[in-house]
């Protein structure tokens, strides 16, 4: 059992450290293409960028979710302080673990809905750049288990270490 937790430790920590990374990458790139196009406006005859519309609407998923993941992480997504401060001991764990199960299972089957949606999103492609439309909702589908995994190592966490390390805040955590 302990092996498994701490595989599930390390899975948690990859996944978190992937997703800051991708916090950096999607947030850059959405500043210097909506940046670069403004500028382009005023610039040149052509109005901007055509590539730039598009471009933000495939990157703008994995910056969403990838924050998403950093709070499940930090134990923030799915805070409900005003109903654990009435319990303690283990009714506040059963509440915990209650939201915690409810939070994954919610994860799990957006994840299929977005799977189901870029099959058939994935027939259309971007008009410039020829990309699949799927690409978004298979951003989505990732990131939400992506979410899933990081909120059963947080829940995890708390039942091995204890209620003071629900939330945990590192200064490492913080993408930026």
């Amino acid at each position: 059992m302990s092996t498994l937790l701490r595989s599930l430790d390390i899975l948690a920590l990859l996944t978190v450290k992937f997703a800051r990374f991708m916090v950096i990458a999607s947030g850059i790139a959405l500043t210097v293409v909506t940046t670069a196009n403004v500028l382009a406006r005023y610039a040149l005859s052509s109005g901007g960028f055509s590539f730039a519309q598009e471009l933000p609407m495939l990157i703008f998923p994995w910056f969403i979710l990838s924050g998403i993941v950093l709070a499940a992480n930090m134990g923030g997504h799915m805070a409900v302080e005003w109903l654990y401060d009435k319990l303690t001991g283990t009714a506040r764990l059963g509440a915990f673990a209650l939201a915690g199960a409810i939070s994954v299972l919610s994860f799990v089957v957006l994840a299929y809905q977005a799977v189901l949606v870029a099959e058939i999103a994935s027939v259309e492609s971007s008009p410039v750049l020829g990309i699949p439309n799927s690409v978004g909702y298979y951003a989505l589908a990732i990131g939400a288990l992506l979410v899933a995994l990081v909120t059963i190592a947080a829940t995890a966490r708390v039942f091995r270490r204890g209620w003071e390390h629900r939330i945990e805040l590192k200064l490492e955590d913080v993408p930026l």
